[in-house]
């Protein structure tokens, strides 16, 4: 199913014998993680898109464990709950960047219809899967007279299979699933930009790095510290519950909990982690040529999303030491100007829902 969706959208033939409708319906983002969902609806206006239904629900631990299913009969009930009340139909679905591989190829000038072929005889050359237990999305990063250049993720069949009994028998179909990522690249990066960013998505359990050059993702790591790791300390230190705890970090963000020294190191320190390892990943992308021995053009800018990179302090600390500016997010940059549209959730708020929104941007072509 994954690799038929990129496939209606990369090749000619389809404008003569197009696919069957039901397909081509632009359908709701559907960002799934261990312990959250989160869906947004793109409706497309005259001077832009505008947002439809949207919403969240909480996933049970053990449900989905490092980005795979575990317990999919409760996954599915979880589901069937949505589509009663949001009577959802169709979806594109994240999957998690940790369980993808990702690589560049350079392919011979040929049919963007063989594209694909061509990729998958290369497949085992680069990834530990077998062709018949991978699928495989790719971007068109660059071509000249004599090659194209690919950026190709991959993920094992096993994953997806997962997630398709899940929504078996839920009312609710899914038509694509991406890699998290290249969702949170369409939300955050300005469209056309062909500069080199980083973006950081800092949520609950983990932080997702990527770099994005050339329209395309081209590098993705996953860091085991989120908002909850923040919270975890507070917790810890003044003994009170998680969620008293969780209200506490809104509250008062990473600078007003200075007054307790315990809590203001220990936060900081949790930081530092996150900062270090987007230093390292700066670096390594500077100062590393790349497969075809070129320099990697540098990092502009990092773009900050999640449910908790909006915290007081927390992009100010996080961007001290780093010599590439950091910033927000702008999450509806590709949506609409907001010259004349007041969306209907905050900003905040909006920085939660980064991947659902690029994955309601996926168009068919």
């Amino acid at each position: 199913m994954w690799g038929y969706t990129i496939r209606m959208k990369r090749s000619k033939f389809y404008r003569f014998f197009p696919p069957p409708q039901f397909l081509q319906m632009p359908a709701v983002g559907l960002d799934i993680s261990d312990v959250s969902m989160r869906f947004a609806e793109l409706v497309e206006k005259r001077k832009g898109f505008v947002l439809g239904r949207f919403g969240e629900r909480a996933i049970p631990r053990g449900v989905i464990e490092g980005g795979e299913v575990k317990k999919p009969t409760e996954l599915r009930a979880i589901f069937a709950d949505i589509k009663k009340a949001y009577n959802l139909e169709f979806v594109s679905v994240s999957l998690p960047e940790e369980k993808a591989y990702l690589f560049d190829l350079r392919l011979p000038v040929m049919k963007y219809s063989d594209i694909r072929g061509s990729i998958d005889l290369a497949l085992e050359e680069h990834v530990p899967l077998k062709a018949d237990e991978a699928i495989f999305d790719y971007d068109i990063v660059k071509e000249d007279e004599s090659s194209i250049t690919v950026s190709v993720s991959v993920v094992a069949r096993s994953l997806v299979d997962g997630y398709l009994e899940a929504f078996s028998g839920s009312g609710i179909t899914p038509l694509a699933f991406e890699v998290e990522a290249h969702s949170i690249a369409r939300s955050i990066v300005p469209a056309g930009d062909k500069n080199t960013f980083m973006t950081v998505d800092f949520g609950r359990t983990r932080t997702g790095i990527a770099i994005v050059t050339e329209g395309a993702v081209q590098f993705t790591s996953t860091v085991l510290v989120g908002g909850g790791s923040l919270t975890d300390i507070i917790a810890k230190k003044l003994k009170v519950s998680y969620d008293e705890a969780e209200k506490m970090k809104h509250d008062k963000g990473i600078s007003g909990n200075s007054t307790n020294d315990d809590i203001s190191l220990g936060l900081m320190s949790m930081i530092s982690i996150l900062r270090d390892e987007i230093s390292k990943h700066q670096t390594y992308w500077q100062e590393h040529p790349d497969d075809y021995g070129k320099k990697r053009a540098p990092i502009q800018k990092i773009y900050l999303c999640g449910g908790d990179s909006n915290l007081s302090g927390f992009s100010g600390y996080l961007a001290s030491g780093l010599t590439v500016p950091v910033e927000l997010a702008n999450t509806m940059v590709n949506i609409n100007t907001l010259d004349e549209y007041i969306p209907e959730i905050s900003f905040n708020d909006s920085l939660r829902y980064a991947t659902a929104f690029g994955l309601a941007l996926r168009r068919p072509k």
